[in-house]
């Protein structure tokens, strides 16, 4: 569902909400009036009884759009909680002064038939328990506005901290890009450097194919990218490379099946073929540089694999390992747990296997 979906949808609830307790506290004086007389069989109006309905809504909006906000959602410290307290202490009372002027003055209920005179102690607990009776319910109206309020404050909350989160997210990989783009951007112009005075046509075409990566990489920019895009940018590039090698074979092996069309985020393969590149032409052998995409399961996979020395750790050389810092933290920020980043080394080879979801 989408965010603005969830939106209407949670304003609707809460619209809803508010109308069940208006309805409810209407019409409990008419239900609590036919259990008191159950033989009733006409329908009495009674003032008093709706006036104090209409002074219980005016407590629970009074708390609700007032009180609540300028006590319990700015800060939990005792002063807050204190003011909140005296608050509705106060309200109750003037609502209690005010509910008795009401019934007693105002809207006064009409006399019964004559009955003789009630003891004077029958009369103070009677009154006493009409008082309790509309404490009791004027604390239950603060306490559902209290969770009410906090209820629809946590939740703009949350929706705001998602909101915070995904911008913080954005601006990050959006960072780990940019310096993407000039690591490999620096690689590349190596390869061409060396080009330029041993085999100058082969470097022009190096800068032919480098414009339309770089053309890739600056106006395909979307957070996600089709498959079948990401394997032609990743094969140009090993056609590219594979000017700098001399006497060392670069295989390429892309297998798609039917996913050419699935959505991934845009350079995330490139990283690891850069290293690929970049350590497998230290070697003395002639070792091959082996790259390999393609499908298993509901993966698509990225294997590379190449010659290693100990002169190319890359810990050991200052900003060396940018790319393959940056793509695990990519990966951390778009898959969470479900993409995985493995590497491995026996002292002569390097491999590298990344694993994401489609």
């Amino acid at each position: 569902m989408s965010e603005q979906g969830n939106g209407s949808r949670g304003k609707l609830v809460n619209a809803a909400s508010h109308l069940i307790f208006i309805i409810i506290l209407f019409i409990l004086p008419e239900v609590m009036m036919a259990i008191a007389i159950p033989h009733r069989h006409s329908f009495v109006f009674y003032p008093g009884f709706y006036f104090k309905t209409l002074v219980y809504i005016a407590v629970f909006y009074i708390n609700y759009l007032w009180v609540i906000d300028r006590t319990l959602v700015l800060g939990n410290d005792r002063r807050k909680i204190g003011i909140f307290i005296a608050a509705n202490i106060a309200l109750i009372i003037a609502c209690l002064v005010l509910c008795w002027i009401a019934s007693n003055v105002w809207f006064p209920t009409p006399p019964r038939k004559a009955r003789r005179p009630q003891p004077e102690h029958y009369v103070l607990l009677k009154t006493a328990s009409f008082f309790l009776r509309d404490i009791v319910m004027l604390v239950l109206t603060i306490a559902l506005a209290v969770a009410l309020r906090l209820s629809s404050k946590w939740k703009d909350f949350q929706r705001q901290r998602q909101e915070l989160l995904a911008d913080q997210r954005a601006v990050e990989l959006d960072n780990l890009k940019s310096q993407l783009n000039p690591h490999f951007l620096f690689n590349t112009l190596n390869t061409i450097y060396a080009l330029i005075s041993v085999a100058p046509d082969k470097a022009q075409g190096a800068v032919h194919r480098l414009s339309g990566l770089l053309r890739y990489m600056l106006y395909e920019d979307e957070s996600r990218v089709h498959l079948d895009q990401e394997a032609d940018f990743i094969e140009n590039y090993v056609t590219l490379m594979r000017l700098r090698l001399a006497g060392r074979e670069a295989r390429l092996s892309i297998s798609l099946e039917d996913h050419g069309g699935d959505n991934v985020p845009p350079l995330l393969f490139i990283p690891l073929v850069e290293n690929a590149f970049k350590y497998g032409v230290t070697g003395d052998d002639d070792t091959p540089i082996d790259i390999n995409i393609y499908i298993d399961g509901g993966d698509v996979v990225c294997t590379t694999s190449n010659t290693y020395t100990a002169t190319a750790v890359t810990s050991d050389r200052p900003n060396s390992g940018i790319g393959l810092a940056n793509l695990r933290r990519r990966l951390s920020l778009i898959y969470g747990g479900r993409a995985s980043l493995s590497t491995t080394s026996d002292g002569h080879s390097y491999n590298a296997t990344l694993r994401i979801p489609l």
